[in-house]
């Protein structure tokens, strides 16, 4: 027996963030899908919508929600990193290099590769000398979502 993924549209002050939902695991958070139309329905309540209703409302979710995680060893090394760095907080490149053994440059394209921004906090982690880069842009919209993010988070504490 197969199980099927869902395709849910979430409406947050930050984009309309596309959510593929399988098994009651958040496989993978898009801003921009490349297939739109698969995403007619709204997320529905429950777990997951809880949960960005609360983080988008400017408080730390308490629960942590069943994700997916799909990529390298080291990409997971990497995003367990993230996940444990504090809301509103961040980390730099360097610093989560240290702690892993690798180099800035890698962490980076680990990333870059997060399937799933937000819940997945590669926001947190920012250049010793700027923010840095979000999904592979180094500036943009895309790096102003993430300046949106880290500024949510610490406007909200």
């Amino acid at each position: 027996m197969s199980i099927e993924a869902l395709y849910f549209r979430y409406r947050s002050p930050l984009a309309d963030l596309y959510l593929t939902v399988c098994d009651q695991q958040v496989l993978k958070l898009e801003y921009e899908p490349e297939y739109i139309e698969n995403f007619n329905a709204l997320l529905a309540d429950g777990e997951i919508k809880n949960w960005l209703d609360i983080y988008f409302s400017g408080k730390q979710p308490q629960h942590k929600l069943a994700i997916h995680m799909q990529g390298t060893e080291f990409q997971q090394k990497v995003w367990n990193v993230m996940l444990k760095i504090p809301y509103g907080e961040t980390l730099t490149y360097g610093e989560v290099s240290n702690a892993i053994g690798s180099a800035p440059r890698a962490v980076g394209q680990a990333c870059k590769r997060n399937h799933i921004p937000v819940l997945i906090p590669c926001h947190r982690i920012v250049g010793s000398q700027n923010i840095g880069g979000y999904e592979g842009s180094i500036s943009g919209h895309r790096v102003n979502r993430k300046q949106w993010l880290l500024d949510h988070e610490n406007n909200s504490q």
